[in-house]
């Protein structure tokens, strides 16, 4: 009876293992959705800040690559979408 209960229990484990793997994988299209946003966000600040800034993130609070206030935000934010709408950095813009 031991062996049966082991076997049960692998296949028990197996199974749910592969159910978490399945729904903690993303679809591809929301992988790309990402990088094209931290793309688009590496570009933006670049763009405000000089190509040395190309990130999506600053190393430190102290870096000159910050967007300290605001109204920098909020172009950094436009510059964001704007990037995505036009589907990534170095496209042109869509013609509506």
């Amino acid at each position: 009876m031991k062996p049966l209960s082991i076997l049960g229990s692998a296949i028990w484990i197996m199974a749910f293992a592969a159910l978490n793997t399945t729904a903690l994988a993303e679809p591809k299209s929301n992988r790309q959705a990402e990088s094209l946003e931290v793309q688009c966000r590496a570009a933006a600040r670049a763009e405000l800040k000089g190509p040395d800034c190309r990130m999506v993130m600053p190393p430190n609070p102290t870096s000159h690559c910050n967007i300290p206030t605001r109204t920098e935000v909020h172009i950094y934010d436009n510059k964001t979408l704007e990037c995505v709408k036009r589907g990534g950095p170095g496209r042109q813009s869509k013609a509506g």
